[in-house]
């Protein structure tokens, strides 16, 4: 996996490595016990602070992205959400509101919006009857 930081947006380094793995499983380019990179390893490789690296994977490890095993590494998890349909659907409203909030300050129109948000599900292989998911 390659890792890009963005060092002019405005996202920290660590969520911006956070950002990457969840897109490359949603995208099916990572999957159920693939390695990452270990901590010094990606350090070394994006010239940074290892402590942004383990402040990621401490974040996708809570998240049940990834798990740790002591001597071995992180390897991305059996994606199995536990949260309830409220909690999700929540979580998932909050950030779509913050995407019109911005569509919204650079006058996109909601037809766009929409076109563009069909484009994403079908990017991300969406089917209605069973969401998303990578095959």
């Amino acid at each position: 996996m390659q890792f890009t930081i963005d060092n002019a947006s405005n996202r920290p380094v660590y969520q911006q490595i956070v950002d990457q793995v969840k897109r490359d499983v949603a995208l099916g380019r990572l999957v159920r016990d693939d390695k990452l990179p270990t901590v010094r390893r990606l350090a070394a490789q994006l010239v940074i602070n290892p402590n942004t690296i383990a402040k990621a994977y401490r974040q996708m490890e809570q998240e049940g992205i990834i798990t740790t095993k002591p001597g071995a590494g992180a390897f991305i998890a059996l994606l199995d959400s536990n949260l309830s349909e409220i909690v999700r659907a929540r979580i998932i409203c909050e950030r779509l509101e913050m995407v019109i909030v911005e569509a919204f300050h650079l006058q996109v129109q909601k037809e766009s919006l929409r076109e563009w948000f069909e484009k994403a599900l079908e990017k991300f292989k969406f089917s209605p009857e069973k969401g998303l998911k990578n095959e």
